[in-house]
């Protein structure tokens, strides 16, 4: 995660009146990108996702001054320090809480949400599949697709970082069918194309790497499928 990616998230206590929910509204209204990349796989959740009946909630305005207090570790890559808080210095006399607990303590709650996404992608950063599994099946519970979509993708690449690539491969493609007009669904396809490749399933890599090329054409991934096909001396239709 870049260090705009949650800039709206204020450094200090957050109050929880007006002026309170109207960042919170801007952070989910503008900000909300968690990128994590494993073996060449992307983990995107999109901006523009805003949970309305959380916009006057104290608990979750109180999870974004969490989640606040560990961004900095998260984006430097300190990725053990992000996930349990130990190492950062306190704030207002109390130890920072890391990821993990965020999550837990602020569950049902946007910021509970985005807190089990980051702590996927830590893990799945420091070659932990098993618990990057744990927090994506947290995140996988929301009522929001776009999140619903990140965390399937999440669950993929830890399937591959397990080498389990014909299940990751199918577990991104059931990414890239809830991901339609959310802006995910040709990286969820090419992901997929790509564990079939590893998986050598010659011929559903190649049905995939078609679809890339003749659905989103004009996108950045179609050069990466026609890379794909040439690697698996497949004719572009």
């Amino acid at each position: 995660m870049s260090t705009q990616d949650i800039d709206n998230i204020t450094e200090e206590p957050v109050s929880t009146g007006p002026v309170a929910t109207d960042a919170a509204s801007d952070f989910f209204t503008r900000q909300w990108k968690v990128v994590a990349g494993v073996l060449g796989v992307v983990v995107v959740v999109v901006a523009g996702y805003f949970y309305m009946e959380y916009q006057n909630s104290e608990l979750n305005i109180e999870g974004l001054t969490h989640l606040s207090r560990v961004r900095l570790a998260y984006d430097m890559g300190q990725y053990d320090m992000a996930l349990t808080g130990q190492g950062i210095p306190p704030m207002d006399g109390q130890p920072v809480k890391g990821l993990v607990a965020i999550g837990d303590e602020y569950s049902g709650t946007a910021a509970g949400e985005m807190a089990a996404m980051m702590a996927g992608n830590a893990y799945i950063n420091l070659g932990k599949a098993s618990e990057a599994t744990s927090q994506f099946e947290k995140a996988a519970s929301s009522d929001a697709r776009i999140v619903q979509v990140g965390a399937v993708q999440g669950l993929a690449a830890a399937l591959e970082l397990g080498k389990n690539f014909s299940e990751a491969a199918s577990k991104y493609e059931e990414a890239a069918k809830m991901a339609e007009d959310t802006g995910l669904e040709e990286q969820c396809y090419l992901s997929a194309a790509a564990c079939y490749e590893e998986a050598n399933n010659k011929d559903k890599a190649s049905e995939l790497y078609r679809l890339i090329v003749k659905k989103f054409e004009m996108s950045e991934v179609a050069a990466s499928a026609k890379s794909g096909l040439a690697r698996l001396g497949t004719a572009i239709d």
